[in-house]
């Protein structure tokens, strides 16, 4: 139904309609937004776990936080995973979790606020103070149109911010701020916007700037504004994030030392490079890179790090439903030549015909000179996919689950939701 309508009512229409929504919401439960300090974690990739660093810090800081986003959601020490597949939750469920936070104690609610929320207005009705850029490659291009309009939707996001006045909490006045990440090119078209408080972080010239930065697979070292730091977390991208959240977190007054002391004591990620171990003697590593620009800093990164004699055997997947079909091609690309071993298999199809999509998907891998039947397989079914990839796997070998990481869900025909977890079904055929 939602499909037919979309097609019959007049873009503006659906606009209005979205909008009035979302502003009603907020009125129906009260404006729990504007007795909050609402920070808005826009971008590309790195949003989830930004947003989990922030949460950290600031609740090792004496805060009561609250988060929605991709992952999880959190209402104080409450943490569960999120199981509507979406990451910007609906209008009317969004405003019930900020008022849920206000009853529960929070001073601050960090939103991970997405593209396609943005386009259909779910940040309206939402008193944001402080929004940050992580980064910004193209996704989404099918549901926006072009590049231009997918950075359009998330520059609307500190337009939003840049027209809102500034709180007054407990008599103490809300300063409003951005907060960008200088290594991306398109940082400055966010952070121009509006006269407020700015601040940069990044590997160059900064306000809070990174360097020597040191991988491995159980953590990874780095300095930050001259302070030793480590996170226990993999891949350099994640020095990135954890950077913009110490930008973030400086607008709440958190001194260096205080966020590089949380950032080391941080928990996994779920679903984020998450190690799977259940005594097996290869690696198995579930994630979420699901567009060719993360896949390729996944690739790249496991190759550095194991030994020249053990292989990569990868998953390699993609959406359908008309999301990004131009993708298909590079990431079984990618996977073809960056990985030794490759399983085309299922991941969301939604309405979309999924052997269409594994088919399409081959085709990228056929062209980097992989041989159907010798070093890549297609499988229809996603659990008997994993259980060939995992079947392959020699002593020391790295096993790749990437695309949905800890989502609770997979979508078919007709919008109908199967329970799943690539995490657990990992668990399982190990086991077996």
């Amino acid at each position: 139904m939602k499909a037919v309508l979309k097609k019959i009512i007049p873009a503006g229409w659906l606009s209005v309609y979205h909008k009035s929504l979302a502003m009603l919401g907020s009125v129906v439960y009260g404006h729990p937004s504007r007795k909050m300090i609402v920070v808005g974690i826009t971008g590309t990739k790195g949003k989830s776990t930004t947003a989990n660093m922030l949460w950290k810090m600031l609740t090792d800081a004496g805060h009561t936080v609250g988060l929605t986003g991709t992952i999880n959601i959190r209402i104080g020490a409450e943490d569960h995973l999120n199981t509507s597949k979406m990451s910007m939750v609906g209008r009317f469920q969004m405003q019930k979790l900020l008022r849920q936070m206000v009853k529960a104690g929070c001073d601050v609610a960090i939103i991970e606020t997405t593209s396609e929320g943005i386009a259909q207005w779910r940040h309206i009705g939402i008193h944001y103070d402080v929004c940050a850029f992580t980064n910004l490659t193209p996704e989404h291009i099918d549901s926006h149109g072009s590049f231009e309009n997918y950075k359009k939707a998330k520059l609307e996001l500190f337009h939003h911010l840049a027209s809102l006045p500034r709180k007054v909490i407990n008599g103490k006045e809300i300063v409003l701020a951005s907060v960008g990440n200088n290594d991306s090119e398109h940082v400055q078209d966010f952070l121009s916007i509006g006269d407020h408080v700015k601040k940069t972080v990044g590997s160059g010239d900064a306000d809070i700037s990174y360097s020597n930065v040191e991988e491995s697979l159980t953590g990874t070292l780095f300095e930050v504004d001259g302070l030793p730091a480590y996170i226990p977390l993999l891949g350099k991208w994640n020095v990135s994030n954890a950077v913009l959240a110490m930008g973030i977190g400086s607008m709440f007054e958190l001194s260096s030392e205080q966020m590089v002391a949380s950032l080391r004591t941080m928990d996994p990620v779920p679903g984020r490079m998450e190690f799977i171990d259940e005594g097996q003697p290869f690696f198995v590593i579930v994630d979420y890179a699901h567009e060719p620009t993360s896949l390729r800093l996944l690739f790249e990164f496991c190759r550095k790090r194991i030994e020249s004699d053990k292989r990569i055997i990868t998953l390699s997947s993609s959406t359908g439903g008309g999301r990004d079909v131009s993708r298909r091609f590079k990431n079984g690309q990618l996977a073809g030549e960056l990985c030794d071993l490759v399983v085309v298999t299922d991941e969301d199809p939604y309405d979309d015909d999924p052997q269409e999509i594994i088919n399409e998907v081959a085709k990228g891998v056929l062209d980097s000179g992989k041989v159907e039947g010798e070093n890549f397989w297609k499988v229809l079914d996603r659990r008997e996919g994993i259980a060939k990839a995992i079947s392959l796997a020699r002593e020391g070998d790295v096993v790749l689950i990437p695309s949905k990481g800890a989502e609770q869900k997979m979508v078919v025909a007709g919008g109908r939701h199967i329970d799943w977890d690539d995490r657990q079904v990992v668990r399982d055929i190990i086991r077996k």
